[in-house]
């Protein structure tokens, strides 16, 4: 690629850095590079504006999650013992009106 060329590239990459519909989009964009940076090439990304926070990774511990919502992994040893009883499959006929039965509607014509 010649040099003129290449200055269309860049134009184009520090044109397209600037279009955002809001500061929360620039933000977003901005955060999103510091954490690439960190976390794929170990280096701090030096161009980001002074008002973006260096993004922090999630930590469940910062949020007030009632106790009943919170995650529990399936534990076999401690489940309840009652297994969902078998659903036979519907049987489908392919001439039939309602191909489903009373399962589904009939399909659109």
């Amino acid at each position: 690629m010649n040099a003129s060329d290449m200055l269309d590239v860049l134009h184009y990459f520090f044109e397209d850095d600037l279009n955002f519909s809001t500061a929360e989009q620039a933000e977003a964009r901005e955060s999103t590079r510091l954490s690439i940076y960190r976390e794929l090439y170990n280096k701090e990304y030096k161009y980001a504006s002074p008002k973006v926070k260096t993004p922090k990774e999630f930590d469940p511990e910062d949020y007030d999650i009632p106790e009943a919502e919170k995650i529990r992994p399936f534990d076999p040893k401690n489940s309840t013992g009652q297994v969902k009883p078998y659903v036979p499959p519907t049987r489908l006929d392919v001439n039939a009106a309602k191909p489903f039965g009373s399962a589904l509607d009939a399909p659109f014509q």
